[in-house]
């Protein structure tokens, strides 16, 4: 989701800006980026270079604590271009601020980690695209290394360092060998990640089509980069743009071609797939039966939701593994930030507080809900549309929140999760507790921020911390302050008795997380199938492929089958299609050869008008049997057309249609400072109409179901509608009176001002993000007793129209 192909941009720019500065004002460029992170308590010296402007023969300077406090202030000696400061500062974050250059850099005063680290603590540092400069790319690992952060992924343009079939440049542009190595020098393992395909290798979307070719790519970058990797993430965010929206089965096809190509030059090192930006049901469930998890010895995925709601992701990650059979397999959380608003070098300091409490809260819940590596995001400067994700200010300097995720790697290092502390009700939100052989640490948390905030535990207190590690004085009665919403609270375990709560969902998940993984996967497979869609016919979509309106369910079904090893493959290649569709001539096994480092097509016809009236995905299944007794694994796609309402309302035993055209039985919910309206269309249809102000632009209309109206039996909703205006139409389901909703994830008709039906199965529902959390993390359809219909604009004014609506039971 982060980090798109402009990035070089942004470096460039940033270098602009800094050049900038220097021609009109008084600069001060650290001397190395590493020699921020200090010991507490002892002297340290902080040196920087000084240009522009015109430099006094003495700066002021002032040193503050993460909430602004001044702690010391003095002048530093500026000469021949230099300046220094030598400091003693108490363990935590620290600001030095130099009034005449209004510049701010960031100090983190905490003891280096040594050579233990926990695995757990990672980072997403992207330095390879967003660091230009080799000295401050080298300062930067360096501080990892002392942070007790062994393992940072970086990313590579594949098509930049191979843009031609023979030619390789590994230091071009990027400089991604130079950082490689540098990595390697300080024992920084690198996760590398890449989500492009050279222009040689031909692209559909933004896949490759010649997975042949893309197998010996693969093998290349083995060659040159494993001796510096800790792990191989294959691809980022398939769902999304960066695999052009295609289905699963597209982006399983090509990881199958990379791990062979991988796996040729003895791969050492774990492969990470997935790299999921969203729990899209439909499409991991494709994934799996594509045999992503035959591919994977962990499976990555990302958030930038709130804290709170870490503990129900994981779960439903983990119980996909469950049900796919590979519930032990280990999670890996690859990207995962907060960020502060765009503009200046470093945020204000209540931003900064801020990203700092999410950032490191949802690395305690991750840890604590048994992810296997948590990666924050982003370590560098890095803006992006109206947000900034660096943990770092434009110079490299940390920033509190890199800060608070050095102290967490320290206070949790090498320590598991032992359950919840018993805090009954109050201003705790959350408050898990760690254990190791020496120690017991819980951290406590109230999600924001107050500066005289207290709280009282039910246990004896050791001691505690601050989100930045600094000390924090308890009170005579043995309050702990909570100042920062979060607060490391060391405690004496034996002293814990009843009052640990070991009958935790996290407690759940961290166990599942902790199972011994499956079977390890088998060895790659050198020969792959894709499908190979025709446009004409289908539209591909994240859950699956679109039949193209006016086909009648008629779909061609072509199978590409590649071969990569060096001898020819006969084998048969099967289709299996689902109850109700009928395959139009031929036989449903087909024989097949396959030339050594080649591939060959198997193509039918299929008519699905029976099942797409039935709504939701219709699976087809592709299987292969190889006469040399290779393994192949399969290939799964998922279909769907639109039919006529009349076909959907035959389809299902049971239909209600509800009365929605009554606008007084809608109640108002829109974005702050829109306006709606809710008609009845001289046709009969419901009208919703809505314009909008600055900002968001949703709207959400809410209707009471009926009296007597149970979805307990019911499985889905039909619709005839149309949007007027591009927007994303999307219908909720609310539980009870609380504000916990389940949604369709994505746009259920297209935006084009026609009518079209559509069918939304309740299986296909997610949790809404934007709403409450759901205490048990499921829709309880004997609680839904309301329902929206509405639409996220892209607009200022948008039009829905809906004609019928519904209810429909097996």
């Amino acid at each position: 989701m982060r980090i798109a192909a402009l990035v070089l941009l942004v470096v460039l720019a940033g270098d602009a800006v800094l050049r900038a500065a220097e021609a009109g004002a008084l600069v001060l460029r650290p001397a190395t980026v590493d020699q921020f992170y200090v010991e507490p308590d002892a002297p340290a010296r902080l040196a920087w270079r000084v240009s522009g402007g015109q430099a006094p023969a003495a700066l002021e300077y002032r040193i503050c604590d993460l909430w602004g406090r001044q702690e010391a202030a003095g002048e530093a000696a500026a000469a021949d271009g230099a300046a220094e400061v030598d400091v003693t500062l108490p363990r935590g974050y620290h600001e030095i601020e130099f009034t005449a250059a209004e510049r701010r850099f960031g100090i983190v005063a905490l003891p280096p980690a040594g050579d233990a680290a926990d695995p757990f603590f990672a980072i997403d540092s992207a330095l390879s695209w967003l660091v230009a400069d080799e000295s401050v790319r080298e300062g930067l690992v360096k501080a990892l290394r002392r942070s007790g952060i062994r393992m940072s992924r970086e990313r590579v343009r594949w098509g930049q360092v191979n843009p031609a079939k023979d030619r390789w440049q590994w230091d071009e542009g990027g400089r991604y060998d130079t950082l490689r190595r540098c990595y390697a020098r300080h024992g920084v393992r690198v996760l590398e990640m890449f989500h492009d395909a050279p222009a040689h290798l031909g692209r559909s979307g933004r896949y490759p089509v010649d997975l042949i070719g893309a197998v010996e790519g693969a093998g290349r970058f083995v060659r040159q980069w494993q001796a510096t990797w800790g792990a191989l993430e294959i691809w980022n965010e398939p769902e999304i743009s960066f695999g052009g929206e295609y289905p699963a089965d597209q982006y399983v096809s090509l990881l199958k071609a990379l791990l062979c190509g991988a796996e040729r030059e003895r791969l050492s090192v774990p492969v990470v797939a997935g790299v999921f930006a969203h729990y899209l049901e439909e499409y991991v469930t494709c994934a799996a039966r594509n045999g992503i998890l035959q591919c994977a010895d962990a499976i990555s995925f990302h958030t930038y939701d709130r804290a709170e709601r870490m503990e129900a992701l994981v779960a439903s990650y983990r119980s996909w593994l469950e049900r796919s059979g590979r519930e032990g397999l280990p999670l890996w959380l690859t990207e995962c930030g907060r960020p502060w608003r765009r503009g200046p070098d470093r945020p204000p300091l209540d931003q900064d507080r801020e990203s700092a409490l999410d950032i490191v809260m949802k690395a305690v819940e991750a840890k604590a809900c048994g992810i296997a590596r948590y990666f924050a995001f982003v370590y560098p400067f890095y803006e992006e549309n109206a947000n900034n994700f660096g943990m770092a200010c434009r110079a490299g300097t940390p920033l509190g929140c890199m800060a608070a995720y050095a102290q967490a790697a320290a206070a949790l290092g090498g320590m598991e999760y032992a359950g919840d502390l018993d805090c009954g009700k109050g201003e705790v939100l959350r408050a898990r507790v760690f254990q190791s052989d020496e120690r017991t640490v819980a951290v406590i948390y109230t999600g924001k921020a107050a500066p005289d905030a207290t709280v009282r535990l039910p246990v004896p207190v050791v001691s505690a911390a601050g989100i930045d590690g600094r000390a924090l004085a308890l009170d005579a009665g043995g309050a702990v302050p909570i100042p920062d919403g979060l607060t490391y609270v060391v405690l004496d375990g034996a002293a814990l008795g009843d009052r640990l709560r070991r009958d935790t969902e996290a407690m759940r998940l961290w166990r599942a997380g902790k199972k011994a993984p499956p079977a390890p996967r088998p060895p790659a497979s050198e020969v792959f199938l894709r499908f190979e869609f025709d446009p004409a016919a289908l539209e591909p979509r994240p859950g699956g492929y679109e039949i193209v309106k006016g086909r009648n369910g008629r779909v061609p079904l072509r199978v590409r089958i590649f071969n990569a090893s060096s001898s020819p493959v006969e084998g048969v290649l099967n289709v299996q299609l689902p109850p109700g569709a009928a395959l139009l001539g031929g036989e449903a096994s087909a024989a097949v050869r396959i030339e050594a480092a080649g591939h060959a097509d198997i193509a039918w016809e299929a008519d699905l008008g029976r099942v797409i009236a039935r709504g939701g995905w219709n699976g087809v299944q592709f299987a292969m049997r190889a006469r040399n007794g290779a393994s192949v694994l399969p290939l799964a796609i998922d279909v769907r057309g639109e039919p006529e309402l009349a076909e959907v309302l035959e389809a299902f035993p049971r239909a209600m249609p509800l009365a929605i055209d009554n606008p007084a039985a809608w109640r108002h919910n829109i974005a702050g400072g829109g306006a709606m309206t809710v008609a009845r269309t001289a046709e009969g249809a419901w009208r919703l109409d809505a314009t909008f102000a600055d900002g968001d632009r949703w709207v959400y209309p809410t209707f009471a179901l009926p009296a007597g109206v149970d979805l307990r039996s019911a499985c889905a909703l039909a619709f005839r509608a149309r949007c007027l205006n591009p927007a994303d139409v999307r219908v909720i389901l609310w539980e009870g009176a609380d504000n916990v909703g389940y949604l369709t994830s994505r746009s259920i008709i297209p935006a084009d001002g026609a009518w079209h039906v559509a069918v939304v199965d309740f299986k296909s529902l997610t949790l809404s993000g934007a709403n409450d959390p759901d205490p048990d993390g499921k829709l309880d359809l004997d609680k839904v007793a309301r329902l929206s219909i509405g639409m996220n604009a892209r607009e200022r004014s948008a039009t829905l129209e809906v004609s019928a609506l519904h209810i429909l039971g097996r």
